[in-house]
Formats: C-alpha cells, structure tokens, sequence
C-alpha cells in the first residue's frame, strides 16, 4: 500500500511540476511546488528539471528499485490564471484538505480548463497594448489607431501562423516584417498627401515590436539563472534570442525592401516621452492590464498589474532623474516592480513572476531598437558601410532588456527571506528550491550526521535518514 501511494505521489509530483513550467512558472517555483506535496506525503525525492524534462524519483535503497518517473514539456504559453489555481491546489494538498485522488482530480480539471479569455478579445488588448505605447512615447490619437490595428494584425497573424505549427522564428519575423510595412505605407501616404499628417510611423513598429517580445523568457531564465538552474537559464535565454532573431529579422528585411523601392526614409527615429508623468504612469498602466489580459491573467491579477505598472514607471522616472541612464532606471524600475510582487505574491495570491513580467512590458526597449536597425540598414543602404551609432545603439537597447530581467529577478531575491512559508515543510522545500543557486564555501565542515563515505554503511540503506535522497538536481 505504501508502495502503491508513492507511485501516485510520484506521479502526481511530474504532473504538477510539468504543468506549473508550461503556463509559465519558473524551475525554482515548479521545484519548490512538487517539494511540498512530497513533504507533505512523506515522499523522499529526486527532482530534475532540465529545460523541458522533469525526472523525479524516489531512492528506496539498495535493495529495492527506485520509482521513477519523466515527463516532457511540450509547449510554454504564459497562463497565470492556471498557474494561479495550480498553487492553490497546492496550498490545499499542503493543508491536507484534499485527499491525493482529489488532488489528481482537480489537476487534471486545471489542465482540460479552457482558456480565461478568447482569442479576439486577446487579440484586441494587444491592440490597445500598441495604443498604450504610443501614447506613452507622446504619440497623436492617430498614432495610437494606426498602433492599435497594425498591433492587432500583427498578432492576429502570429497566431495564425501559431496554428499552422510554423517555427516561431518565422512566425516573430513576418510580425516584425508586417509592423514595418505597415508603417511604411503610412509613409507613402504621407509623401503624397498635400497636408503635412502628425503621425510617427516610427511608434507602429515599436508597437509591433514590443508585443512580439513582451512576455518572453528573459525575466524567466533570469530567475532560474539565479537560483542555480543554468541548463533551464541557458535553454530559455537561447529561445529568447531566437524570438528577438527573428523580429529583428522581419523589420530589417521590410525596411531594406522599403528603402530600395524608393520608400521616402525620413522616418524619424527619435522619439520621446509624453512630458506628461501622469498621464505616461496611466499608460503603463494600461499597458499592464492588457498585456496582462494576453497572459491570461484573472481578475485581481489584473487590477495588481495595473498597479505594478505605474509603481514601475515611477520607478524609472526616478532612476532616470538620479543616474540620467537608461539601462540604470530601466534595471531599478524593474527591481522595484519585482520586490513589491515578490512581497505581495502570497497574500495577494497570484503568480508572483506573473506580476514581474507584466510590470515591466512598458519598459521594453521596442522604440530603442526600431531607431538602432533603422540608424544600421539606412547608413548600409547609403553608403554601403555601418553605422557605429546604430550599433551602439542595438548594444544600449540590449543591455535595458537584460537589466529589465535581472533587476525583475533580483527585486524577487530582495524579497525572498521575507515571504518564507509559515510551515515547517513549505519552508523546508522552498529553500532547497533556492538552494542551488547559492555560494559553496571552500571548506565545509562534515555534519557529525552526515554518514562517512562508505558504500556499505548502513546508514545509506536507511531512507529516513539518509539525506542524499532528498532534495533537488539544479541544471
């Protein structure tokens, strides 16, 4: 009987790691969550989580087999209403209010449930995410609707593409290709117009290129970086930068196109802020809630995003004012969005990098990098040279998205001894979580527990106290 409940907790242990890295939970969350129920049971495991596997097993000794199970991450989509309610399910095991079969129950109804949202209605908030940014950077009520319907054809075509089961690569660069004729267009209509329009052409494709990244793995893969998970860090950083590959891609090939057929080229690239801070706090906001709405957020979710927004943009004026540094502000907005979702998370129960990732999407540099590939094609396109400018540039708008990830992540480290779990357990496998990402001292005294290294001691046989059979595999 005992043997047959380990096996359920086993399974029910992958299941719940599986799904908690599919809709978007980091490996330290999903490692933290599958500790938890096995303390709670009594299990003693392995975990390893390698990018898209998740191995558990349970070490029975020498003369007994070990019970095992893998399982395969097939595809990662933010969802953090389900990442929500898989932690409340976790918090019920944890409180022993739900039996295993119930909790089995429940995990798999979390897994059939629809989606929170459909998809048009998805689909128009990532319209309005574009309207939002084009206000933010002081655009026309025209900018902000040709910014809605190019944001909303873009992605209505990345999802098509989506459903078609093309590489995401090709599909981010027809989205970056698409933004950029869109604004193209406006351009020749511009030309040929007798009246001067106030449009900024330039503010479509940074739409179009911030809703492409926005919800990428950075901030992710930062965190599993941090807590020691580098095989996970590396895979999800690599899958970042073949996203931004390929819309950096698709607006470089629409923009060459454009300039060699004669497309006027005085698409201004430099653009700055609404001089309004309340009315640039207000659309971050709404930049929040309706990227936060794409990411299947709830309800309340939402509402703390709306917050968590304008408190990181606040963040940036303030950076801005003190180190006059992009990056800088950038970096300590993003600690701050993280630190207060870090402290919040729990009680406010919702997903706390959920709350970091769409806090910081008003931050993206999606207007930094249009100027820097603009600046790069159109100095090639004249001269047949480069633009040291324009790559300087790209290199800035590099350095704002990795301190957006790892000041998210490290504002959720400031956080962190603060919002331990009041039980013994919880504690317990939330540390060993973070366990592997900290510093080894040089010499380490041996526990006067700790069994002497001998293969044949009895002390390996015993699972109860044997402490190699807990605990987790960081990669």
């Amino acid at each position: 009987m005992a043997i047959m409940q380990a096996r359920r907790v086993v399974d029910l242990v992958t299941r719940v790691a599986v799904m908690a890295i599919s809709v978007g939970g980091s490996a330290s969350e999903a490692v933290a969550i599958a500790l938890r129920i096995t303390a709670t049971y009594g299990v003693t495991v392995h975990i390893d989580i390698t990018n898209t596997s998740v191995i558990v097993t349970q070490h029975r000794g020498l003369d007994e087999d070990p019970i095992t199970a893998l399982r395969v991450v097939r595809s990662r989509s933010n969802d953090y209403q389900r990442l929500g309610e898989l932690q409340l399910l976790v918090d019920d095991i944890c409180d022993k209010t739900v039996s295993l079969e119930e909790a089995a129950d429940r995990l798999a109804a979390i897994t059939r449930s629809p989606r929170l949202y459909r998809q048009w209605f998805v689909t128009m908030n990532i319209g309005l995410m574009g309207a939002g940014l084009s206000t933010l950077f002081g655009g026309t009520v025209m900018d902000g609707v040709l910014s809605f319907f190019s944001t909303c054809i873009v992605d209505a075509t990345v999802q098509a593409m989506a459903r078609k089961r093309i590489t995401n690569f090709f599909a981010q660069a027809a989205g970056g290709a698409i933004a950029t004729a869109f604004a193209l267009i406006v351009m020749v209509y511009m030309a040929a117009s007798n009246h001067p329009l106030p449009l900024s052409p330039s503010l479509i494709v940074a739409a179009g290129i911030v809703s492409l990244l926005a919800g990428g793995s950075f901030v992710a893969a930062s965190q599993d970086a941090l807590d020691g998970y580098v095989v996970t860090s590396s895979g999800r950083f690599l899958e970042g930068f073949v996203q931004t590959g390929g819309v950096i891609l698709g607006v470089i090939t629409a923009m060459w196109i454009g300039l060699r057929l004669g497309v006027p080229g005085y698409i201004s690239p430099a653009l700055g802020f609404s001089t309004n801070p309340v009315l640039q706090m207000v659309a971050a906001a709404v930049i929040a809630v309706t990227f936060g709405i794409s990411s299947h957020a709830g309800y309340r979710t939402l509402a703390i995003c709306a917050a968590l927004g304008a408190a990181a943009w606040a963040g940036y004026l303030l950076g801005m004012q003190l180190t006059g540094s992009v990056s800088a502000a950038s970096g300590l907005a993003a600690m701050v969005a993280g630190f207060i979702a870090g402290l919040g998370a729990k009680r406010w129960k919702v997903p706390q990098l959920g709350l970091v990732t769409i806090a910081i999407v008003p931050l993206m540099p999606g207007v930094m990098m249009y100027r820097a590939l603009y600046m790069i094609v159109n100095a090639q396109n004249e001269t047949g040279g480069t633009s040291s400018a324009g790559w300087t540039l790209f290199l800035e708008a590099l350095l704002v998205g990795v301190a957006l990830a790892v000041g998210g992540s490290f504002g959720a480290l400031l956080a962190r001894p603060f919002t331990l779990p009041k039980d013994l357990r919880s504690r317990l496998a939330t540390l060993a979580s973070w366990g592997a990402g900290q510093a080894v001292p040089r010499e380490r005294r041996r526990r006067r527990s700790q069994p002497p290294a001998d293969p044949h001691h009895p002390a390996l046989n015993n699972t109860e106290t044997d402490p190699t059979v807990t605990g987790t595999w960081a990669r």
